[in-house]
């Protein structure tokens, strides 16, 4: 055997020692990221349809509305540029800015019936928005703002993170559009969120705040190792694509007593 081919054989021992060695040491870590991924989408939480009775509708956000006495006035009303509806002969009553139990009590009033006899809910949220970038559920993309959801709600929403997410680099950027105030960013701690029920760094979302959720130093490796070999990474890190979870969801939610209904 010539030199040269000893040599190369010794560096290609060299390196897969080395790289022994270094899917030994994440692999705990790796674990612990693991558990975040599969326990984040396994205890959704139980506030989130509260926070759509505390959404504000605005223009253009669609309704609809149920009246059992008054069926004439069952179907969908769009929010116009003006923040009102056309109930006809009723009027255009302004309803932008208000939550769904106080639309349901403007409605009552106006068509002579009960609060608690007209349904209401939200079918298409347009006019507000989050953010999401980075290792998240699908694609880098928008999604409709649906109240102060917390952020384990919102990753929760859109089917939760990918498997070379990195639980400890997940960041909240709020840009304060329009009142003249500085962005301001928020470290969320999601591990300790998820696996010790540490709410600290669970913060409400406002509308057109940023969700950015880190990528893991072994995702980045396992980009520049070969396919033949990236098996065997994802089988030791457990970073082996699966089929996202539940996707963003339907937006109609049941009030017990304010008028509210589940969504079909």
């Amino acid at each position: 055997m010539k030199t040269g081919e000893r040599w190369s054989s010794w560096q290609a021992f060299i390196a897969s020692v080395l790289l022994a060695l270094l899917l030994l040491h994440t692999a705990g870590c790796a674990m612990d990221r693991a558990s975040v991924e599969k326990n984040l989408m396994a205890h959704p939480s139980a506030h989130a349809e509260a926070e759509l009775l505390r959404y504000r509708v605005a223009c253009p956000d669609i309704i609809e509305l149920e009246i059992a006495q008054r069926p004439e006035f069952t179907g969908r009303y769009e929010i116009g540029s003006d923040g009102r509806i056309n109930l006809g002969d009723y009027g255009n009553p302004r309803i932008e800015g208000r939550m769904i139990p106080e639309v349901a009590q403007l409605i009552g009033a106006e068509t002579g019936v009960s609060a608690s006899s007209v349904q209401v809910r939200v079918l298409e949220f347009r006019s507000q928005h989050v953010v999401l970038f980075g290792e998240v559920a699908g694609r880098q993309r928008s999604v409709p703002y649906r109240g102060q959801e917390t952020v384990l709600e919102l990753l929760q929403r859109v089917g939760g993170i990918t498997p070379g997410a990195a639980p400890d680099d997940v960041y909240v950027v709020r840009p304060h559009l329009g009142d003249n105030r500085r962005p301001e960013i928020f470290r969320v701690d999601l591990n300790a969120i998820v696996m010790k029920q540490d709410q600290r760094t669970n913060i409400r979302l406002l509308p057109f705040d940023q969700v950015y959720v880190g990528e893991t130093r072994e995702a980045k490796v396992e980009k520049a190792i070969p396919p033949w070999l990236r098996l065997i990474t994802q089988a030791i890190w457990d970073t082996k694509p699966q089929e996202s979870g539940v996707r963003d969801q339907g937006s109609g939610v049941r009030d017990q007593g304010s008028g509210v209904r589940d969504q079909d």
